[in-house]
């Protein structure tokens, strides 16, 4: 099948969006391919999303999605003013265009689902029947990133500033050490603002395995004993933060101090090492 949807216009802006979806279908199996786009003036956002779904069979159900977004906008468009950062010319909004911070440029999830059979040996059917195993994979690209400086070199009074892009590649060995090429910038000429394109840079990319195990026992007619296991970060994959230091106070994660000694290092951690928790839920 197709779908084709449009939505209106909204007061004061002019936006418009579209969505195609293309179904196939097995007895079992759907996969869809969508198209969003969302424009209003200076700002927009595309996006291709894929996904494909397998209903429970045999006791195993599938699911899997990608999102290919691009998403630009000046910085009052894209951050509503959070944090201590402001248009840099506020005479061209043009000048802070660039990617939109909460966008990636990849994003994927995958989730599995096996549930064992109810066997009909006793010895199985005590210790093997009607188990649960959910797992989930989530991977996505890096969050887009800006080099900036407390200085107030324009002398407009504006103390979060970008610096100049001297070389067209800004990072280094991307190492945790060296993630950014601190030659790639340099301080602007005193009275000018800075060449380097807002949210230009690419953070480390991010990805991890959940893992959950379950199980339902019954006690009678209307008892049973719910036992849980689970863990985040199955495989205790180390996923690095972003190169910094960020800039101080609220809504600057997306910033990297550029007066900082050690600029362009990696010395956080994105999400959690390994986790798990165990559960028991009785239920009459």
């Amino acid at each position: 099948g197709y779908v084709e949807l449009y939505a209106g216009s909204r007061a004061g802006a002019r936006s418009e969006v579209a969505a195609r979806m293309l179904l196939e279908r097995s007895e079992r199996t759907l996969a869809r391919v969508a198209y969003a786009r969302v424009i209003a003036p200076g700002n927009g956002y595309h996006a291709l999303r894929l996904s494909t779904q397998r209903l429970a069979a045999r006791g195993v159900s599938l699911s899997a999605n990608y999102t290919r977004p691009y998403c630009v906008g000046n910085f009052a468009q894209t951050t509503f003013f959070t944090g201590g950062q402001s248009l840099q010319d506020p005479n061209n909004p043009d000048w802070d265009l660039g990617n939109c911070s909460l966008s990636r440029r990849h994003i994927a999830n995958a989730t599995m689902t096996v549930e064992t059979p109810q066997f009909a040996n006793r010895g199985l059917k005590i210790l093997a029947s009607g188990w649960n195993v959910a797992g989930i994979l989530g991977a996505r690209s890096g969050a887009w990133l800006t080099v900036m400086t407390l200085r107030d070199i324009a002398a407009n009074g504006i103390l979060q500033q970008r610096v100049d892009q001297m070389l067209d590649n800004p990072y280094g060995k991307k190492t945790l050490d060296n993630y950014l090429n601190p030659a790639a910038f340099a301080y602007p000429a005193p009275g000018q603002l800075g060449t380097h394109k807002r949210n230009s840079i690419e953070g480390p990319a991010y990805w991890s395995i959940d893992l959950a195990l379950s199980r339902r026992v019954p006690l009678g007619p209307a008892r049973n004993v719910e036992l849980r296991l689970e863990t985040f970060n199955l495989l205790n994959h180390f996923n690095w933060g972003n190169p910094g230091p960020p800039l101080g106070g609220g809504g600057n994660a997306n910033t990297v101090n550029f007066d900082a000694g050690n600029f362009g290092q990696i010395t956080t951690q994105a999400g959690t090492p390994r986790i798990f928790q165990f559960g028991i839920k009785y239920v009459f």
